[in-house]
């Protein structure tokens, strides 16, 4: 059904070609031999995501370098942010804002059961996750990620090709939330104003305009100018998850809000479901 109307001839032919385009039936393992089972498909795609998110070798003296590299510590003032229980309406706020057109992970519910009961089950919700915030009661399956493959090309035939979509748990994507409106009172004392990606409101439009808007004036004042734009590929995915908890130890967060926030990225491992079979789960090394 499509809002409430019986599908037209378009939409099931649409619906239709949606599930073939996602139906892998041949992949190019890593030596360029063509996989058809459904088990040579699957280790295929399983040995392309262990060394796209394997462990990445880190230079210590670089990172402590990068890390060191104008950021600020968190006032002292700041301390409690650990310590402080998640509000009913916090929670409300989080749980509502969240889109319910997300699918969750495997064997869960999507945020609109949350938002469709939340009057039945928003004191049980709200114990739930304080003991997760302030006890660090995160349990693996909370932390499974369920990837799943979808086309870039008309034509894929490697796993290079395909757009890893992760399924993640609707109460780590909640709990998530709460964490990053934790810290927003105190992001601007240690995030750099021109950051924009990753910070809310920002974006790259907004870089892009920032770039343009530095030209003309340029141009208008006759300043000599030189511009470098970056851009490098699949640059989230090729971020070692240990740089990130650097940056945060870095930053002298509390011990407790700093392990709790390691804990979600050292539990966090993921399984690929195609054609309904799962593989085993496999550690998550890098990627934001």
């Amino acid at each position: 059904m499509y809002n409430g109307e019986n599908p037209s001839l378009f939409h099931l032919i649409k619906r239709s070609k949606g599930r073939k385009a996602r139906i892998i039936t041949e992949i190019l393992d890593e030596n360029g031999f063509p996989q058809t089972t459904a088990s040579g498909i699957l280790n295929t795609f399983v040995k392309y995501q262990e060394q796209k998110y394997g462990p990445m070798p880190l230079d210590d003296q670089c990172k402590d370098h990068m890390v060191s590299a104008g950021h600020r510590k968190v006032a002292g003032r700041w301390d409690y942010l650990s310590d402080i229980p998640i509000m009913m309406e916090e929670l409300q706020t989080v749980v509502h804002r969240g889109t319910g057109s997300k699918a969750p992970g495997r064997y869960d519910v999507c945020i609109a059961f949350f938002k469709g009961n939340w009057n039945t089950i928003k004191d049980d919700m709200l114990i739930m996750f304080n003991q997760m915030h302030i006890k660090g009661n995160i349990r693996e399956h909370q932390t499974h990620v369920i990837v799943v493959c979808t086309p870039k090309t008309t034509t894929p035939t490697t796993p290079a090709d395909y757009r890893p979509n992760t399924l993640l748990k609707t109460s780590y994507r909640i709990l998530a939330r709460i964490i990053t409106n934790l810290i927003q009172p105190i992001r601007s004392e240690l995030i750099h104003p021109s950051q924009r990606v990753g910070v809310q409101g920002g974006g790259v439009f907004e870089a892009v305009g920032t770039v343009r808007d530095t030209i003309v004036y340029a141009e208008k004042t006759q300043i000599p100018l030189c511009i470098l734009s970056l851009d490098f590929t699949e640059a989230f995915d090729r971020i070692s998850n240990k740089y990130p908890l650097k940056l945060l130890s870095s930053y002298g967060f509390s011990t407790e809000l700093f392990a709790f926030i390691k804990n979600m990225y050292d539990q966090a491992y993921s399984s690929i479901h195609i054609h309904g079979h799962a593989t085993g789960p496999t550690p998550i090394h890098c990627e934001v």
